[in-house]
Parts: structure tokens; C-alpha cells; sequence
């Protein structure tokens, strides 16, 4: 009896040193009370790096980032070697925002003790890759340390994986461009896979940006200037401005501005071996030529990447795979099975309807009804009823209006006064 009273008193002892330190661990201080200046004060004086996260109200991925990352505990240890404060880029970091070209969220900046910039984390990162980021920057592994290095060894891989990442999230294709072109040199054409992997990551954002902007000045009547560089995956766009797009009307500047943007896709998507590339970068290649109106090229790309990964992807990946199929109005049967293997490992409303469009394009009425009817029996109230429209215009046998968001490139022209 007085053996078991002790052992009863040592668990007892060992559960609250256990649950002291998790509170511990829980309380551990995390975000810095306090502005910029300030941080960078508290950083000379412990000897660290800033990172200051510019997020908003309304970020979904900002607040994943809180729930799933920032509250990990080896995060949170990780944070507490840093000076870290969190700044609404909306209101009180609006100004910090802008001064640092701040335009997505969640944006992580870290500073050195003098204020100067040595890396950038650019969206939501779960925890384990987010505190493998954060390490290597507070330990002096930065983007600015690999610019460095390339300078001094222009074939190095590390470094040129790196730097291109970190010119990418600087909107600095152009920067990223010369040097995937130093490196190509520099290794003589035997690092051909890398070099086209990175040749088409940092050719897509240069594409992306000059058409986003391209698109908004059409529909503000090209208000101020545009010079677009005359190169590899815009030099249609550069040569259509020399010919007089801008005086041309309206509808006939929209038609030629999207077929400049399907064309200089077409140039990019030749870059890319798709007998060589990773699983993600097939992702990578068929979500960008879906996204330029290149549908055969992204569904059998899609197509390539599900017989190589598909038993294993998680859903939310089938699930995008499938919804892009559906809008494309290509391969329904195969993409109305990799709906179903969607659906099955997570029926949720989502899966559902994605499954139930499909059906329906195919001509399984009563089915795709079913599946409809199930994703508004299984959804939040405010989104029920969306649902349930969509199932009674399936009944009806309406046209559905889904359409990929290329065919309306560049958008409706704003009215001129």
C-alpha cells in the first residue's frame, strides 16, 4: 500500500513538472510589443535579426499562419530568438508597407540590428518548412549571403536556387532572368534541367506581371505609359504596342491582347522537359498554360502528373485538378475519376459540387443532381442555398456559365465619361 501511495505521489509529481512546462512552453513570449524602430533597438541589443509580419484583417492564409505555424511550439521557440512583431499592413504598418513594396499577405521581412533587409518570406508556409526558412536566415544563410556567392561562383546550385526564389518574391524577374543565364554559362549547358526549371519560373512572372498590367490599363483606357520588354514570353505583347494596339477599338484591342497573351505562353511552354520535371513543376507548367487559354497542353499535362502521382496527392489537389478539366471542357471521363478519388479521401461541399459539374458536363443528370444536393446538405447554412440553385438549374438542364477566367481576358472596359 505505501509503495503504490509513493508511486501514486511521483506521478502526480512528474504530471506537474510535465504540465509546467507546457504552460511554460505555451506562455513563451512570442510577438515584440512595440513599433519597428524600436524592435531594431531590441535586436542590437540581443544580438539577433527582426522579422516583422505584414499581414491584414481579412487574410485567410494570415490567420492559417497564426493557427497552424505560429502556434507550433518549435516555431514559437524559434520566434523567441528573433525580435518578431506583427504589423497590420491596413492601418498602423500601412506606411511600413508601403515603404518596403508590401503587396501580398502574409509578408514575413527580415532586418538586420541597422534596418537592413535580408530576406522575405512571401505567403503561408506550414511550420516545418517555415522553421527551416527562419534557421537558416537567422543563422546568416540569406538571400542577400547568396548573391554573394553567386557573384563569386556563378555556377554555384545552392546559390542560384536561392537567389532566384529571392528575386521572384521581390517582383525582380528581370534580375532573375540574367542571372539563370550567367549560371547557364558558367556550367557550360550542363546543368540544362536546373536552368530550364528556373528559366520558366522566372519567364512566367515576368509574363504574369506585364499582362496583369497590360490588363489593367486596357480597361483604364491606357491612362499612363507601358513599356514592355521585347523578350521571350512578351515579345508579341511589345510588338502589338508598336503596331498601335491602343488606337485600335475597343473590342478589337481586347481580342488581339488575348491572343498576344496565348501566344507568348505558347513560347514559354516550350521551355519546360516534361520527361525531366518534378511532379510539381508538371503542376506548375499545366496550371500556366490552363491559366493562358492553352487547354489541350494543360490537360494532357494534368493528365501526366495524375499517372504519376495521383494515388497518392492529397484531395484538395485532385479537386483543383478536376475543377480545371471541367472548366477546360477537356478529358470529363478522366477528369470525373480523379473527382471520385477527390471526393473519397474528403467529401466535403467542395469535392462534391466539383464532382457534381463534372457529371452533369457528361451528361449524368440525376447523379450530378445527387451529388449537388449532397454538397448543400453538408455545408454551412450561408452556403446551402448556393448550392441547391445549382442542383435546380441541373434539373432544369441550364447552362451552368462555367468558363475558365482566360476567356475573358482583359476583362470589360471601364466606361469612359
Amino acid at each position: 500500500m505505501e509503495s503504490e501511495l509513493r508511486r501514486a505521489c511521483s506521478l502526480l509529481v512528474v504530471f506537474a513538472v510535465v504540465g509546467a512546462a507546457a504552460c511554460q512552453r505555451e506562455a513563451l513570449p512570442v510577438w515584440y510589443d512595440g513599433g519597428l524602430t524600436s524592435a531594431l533597438d531590441d535586436a542590437e541589443r540581443r544580438k539577433t535579426v527582426v522579422m516583422a509580419e505584414f499581414y491584414t484583417d481579412w487574410c485567410n492564409w494570415c490567420r492559417r499562419l497564426d493557427s497552424d505555424t505560429f502556434s507550433d511550439p518549435e516555431v514559437r521557440s524559434e520566434l523567441a530568438r528573433l525580435v518578431a512583431l506583427k504589423l497590420n499592413a491596413e492601418t498602423t504598418g500601412a506606411e511600413l508597407a508601403t515603404r518596403y513594396g508590401v503587396d501580398s499577405y502574409p509578408t514575413m521581412i527580415f532586418f538586420d540590428a541597422n534596418g537592413n533587409e535580408l530576406e522575405r518570406i512571401l505567403g503561408y508556409l506550414p511550420p516545418e518548412k517555415f522553421l527551416r526558412r527562419v534557421q537558416r536566415i537567422r543563422t546568416g544563410d540569406t538571400f542577400l549571403a547568396c548573391l554573394r556567392v553567386l557573384e563569386e561562383e556563378p555556377g554555384n546550385i545552392d546559390a542560384i536556387e536561392r537567389s532566384v526564389e529571392g528575386l521572384l518574391e521581390r517582383s525582380d524577374p528581370e534580375g532573375a532572368i540574367s542571372r539563370i543565364e550567367a549560371f547557364h554559362r558558367a556550367t557550360g549547358g550542363e546543368q540544362l534541367d536546373v536552368s530550364r526549371r528556373l528559366m520558366f519560373a522566372a519567364r512566367v512572372e515576368l509574363h504574369t506581371r506585364v499582362y496583369q498590367r497590360a490588363a489593367r490599363l486596357y480597361r483604364q483606357g491606357w491612362d499612363r505609359g507601358f513599356e514592355v520588354p521585347d523578350t521571350a514570353g512578351t515579345s508579341t505583347l511589345s510588338k502589338v504596342l508598336g503596331e498601335g494596339l491602343m488606337d485600335l477599338p475597343a473590342e478589337d484591342q481586347a481580342e488581339i491582347l488575348r491572343t498576344a497573351r496565348y501566344e507568348d505562353a505558347a513560347s514559354l511552354l516550350e521551355i519546360p522537359d516534361l520527361e525531366r520535371t518534378s511532379p510539381d513543376q508538371l503542376l506548375d507548367v499545366a496550371g500556366f498554360a490552363f491559366s493562358n487559354g492553352h487547354y489541350d497542353d494543360a490537360a494532357a499535362t494534368y493528365l501526366r502528373w495524375f499517372d504519376r502521382e495521383g494515388a497518392a496527392a492529397p484531395a484538395d489537389r485532385l479537386n483543383d485538378v478536376a475543377w480545371r478539366l471541367y472548366l477546360s471542357g477537356r478529358e470529363l471521363e478522366r477528369a470525373a475519376t480523379i473527382a471520385r478519388q477527390s471526393f473519397a479521401a474528403n467529401p466535403d461541399p467542395e469535392t462534391a459540387d466539383t464532382l457534381a459539374r463534372i457529371l452533369y458536363a457528361r451528361g449524368e443528370v440525376e447523379e450530378a443532381v445527387d451529388f449537388e444536393e449532397h454538397a448543400a446538405d453538408i455545408s454551412e447554412p450561408s452556403r446551402a442555398e448556393a448550392f441547391r440553385t445549382i442542383a435546380a438549374r441541373m434539373t432544369a438542364g441550364e447552362d451552368l456559365d462555367d468558363r475558365p477566367a482566360f476567356d475573358s481576358y482583359p476583362g470589360t472596359r471601364r466606361r469612359q465619361f
